[in-house]
């Protein structure tokens, strides 16, 4: 059983920053104490000395699509790359979809994505459960379901054409049957009926760039969407969880949701903070198309206010990557596969533009990419957490480390950043995990298929 002992870092969780040893026997933390003795560090263990920098618990990205199969493409990332990429990043777990297939149960579109990532993965991961449509047997699903350590499920409000939506009809009867079950719903919210209306006064236009997209799918969207939602969770006393948050008027709806008794969880990802429409009019500007589309500088200001207000309760990236290639076939704006890479550069964004622009602290950062993406999706303390006895999963960071972004030095399959020419300070030296170093100073030493599916429980946002 291998040893590993981290001296003298700066070990941050959301409670507090203290220097200390942390000590790794097998694949779990066996003990943190102020310093060790000769004799009670294992013979043959691996010293990694860390003064100056801080480890934090391994992060979890929340918000993947590795290896997405849909509109007759495939990403560039599959669960090997994708899961490569994320390490070099600091990210040691990730949560990815399932589809709803015809001919399939719930739980067994489950365990086929399942079988998809095992033997390919480096990081350990859990999976969402997409709902499309109900049908009778919907009920003994989803509890099938449940019985297969799966703790969430995922709607759409729109996609309608495209098959993914759930008509606002079922709404009801699924939030019910998941706050019956004790199943987190998840939604991606943008009013489908808004969008289509918008569409309607536009098919006339022969060319439909790029920088249409924020025009065919504007912020009233979201809002459309976030108070519908927010109001029949409200009636029926239960939270769910909206992804990807990207505007001003999203943010409003989710304020108003909750000063009304609503309870939300609320995510929002780095090219919302980080972007904006601008990229749009540039050269090659499909690059830069995903869904909800890239919104004004007030947006992206808006959702900087919401993380330092506590209004945002965690950041993931909703990475969906596509080559340059991919993203060029089309010029046309619904047509451009949507979807950025993001990540490898989740947390070296989050601390240098949001730890070191002083929107939080490095503990509140911990909790935005870590331990409360854990508690959200049922995995913690073994995951998202630095206490003994628990999966050894952490990230060495180097808070001086200077870099800036660029494509060639990525690891996406994708082969481009969209936060191309970015200047950071601070950045992961290594990821370990369960104990084992995968990533050390660029260098990556994991093993194809080492990652492990983590069965969730329940959320710790109480169903009401």
């Amino acid at each position: 059983m291998g040893s590993l002992l981290i001296k003298n870092g700066r070990l941050v969780t959301v409670e507090q920053v203290q220097q200390k040893d942390l000590l790794v026997v097998g694949e779990k933390i066996k003990e943190i104490k102020d310093s060790f003795t000769a004799e009670e560090i294992p013979a043959g263990c691996t010293v990694i000395e860390a003064e100056g920098k801080y480890v934090f618990p391994g992060i979890i990205d929340a918000h993947t699509h590795y290896f997405l199969q849909s509109r007759n493409s495939t990403t560039a990332d599959d669960f090997y790359t994708g899961s490569v990429s994320a390490a070099f990043g600091g990210v040691t777990s990730f949560i990815d979809y399932a589809g709803q297939f015809t001919g399939l149960t719930l739980a067994e579109a489950n365990q086929r994505r399942r079988e998809q990532a095992e033997g390919e993965t480096v990081l350990d991961f859990s999976l969402h459960q997409c709902v499309y449509s109900l049908h009778p047997g919907i009920k003994d699903e989803l509890a099938e379901l449940k019985q297969s350590s799966i703790n969430n499920l995922k709607i759409f409000t729109t996609y309608r054409k495209e098959g993914y939506m759930l008509a606002e009809e079922s709404w009801e009867e699924l939030f019910r049957l998941a706050r019956e079950l004790k199943l987190l719903i998840t939604v991606h919210a943008e009013d489908n009926q808004l969008i289509e209306e918008i569409w309607a006064g536009h098919q006339s236009r022969t060319e439909v760039p790029p920088h249409f997209h924020p025009i065919l799918r504007p912020p009233q969207t979201e809002y459309r969407a976030i108070i519908k939602l927010g109001r029949l969770a409200g009636q029926l006393k239960m939270p769910i969880y909206i992804v990807h948050l990207s505007s001003r008027e999203g943010y409003q709806a989710v304020k108003e949701i909750r000063a009304s008794g609503g309870r939300l969880i609320v995510e929002t990802v780095p090219h919302y903070l980080l972007l904006n429409k601008d990229l749009l009019q540039e050269r090659q500007a499909q690059k830069y198309i995903m869904t909800p589309p890239l919104r004004e500088e007030a947006d992206r200001q808006a959702l900087w206010q919401g993380l330092q207000e506590k209004g945002i309760d965690l950041i993931a990236t909703d990475h969906c990557s596509f080559t340059v290639e991919q993203k060029l076939r089309s010029n046309h704006c619904r047509e451009i596969l949507p979807g950025i890479p993001g990540s490898e550069t989740l947390l070296p964004l989050i601390f240098s533009k949001g730890v070191r622009a002083g929107y939080f602290d490095v503990r509140r950062m911990v909790d935005l990419l870590s331990t409360r993406p854990a508690k959200v999706f049922g995995l913690y303390p073994e995951k998202g957490s630095l206490q003994v006895g628990t999966d050894a999963d952490l990230v060495v960071f180097d808070p001086k480390k200077e870099v800036r972004l660029a494509d060639a030095q990525q690891h996406s399959a994708a082969g481009y950043t969209p936060y191309t020419g970015i200047e950071l300070q601070g950045y992961p030296l290594i990821t370990i995990v369960r104990g084992k170093v995968i990533i050390k100073d660029g260098n990556f030493y994991g093993k194809r298929g080492s990652g492990q599916f983590l069965p969730a429980q329940e959320s710790s946002f109480d169903q009401g």
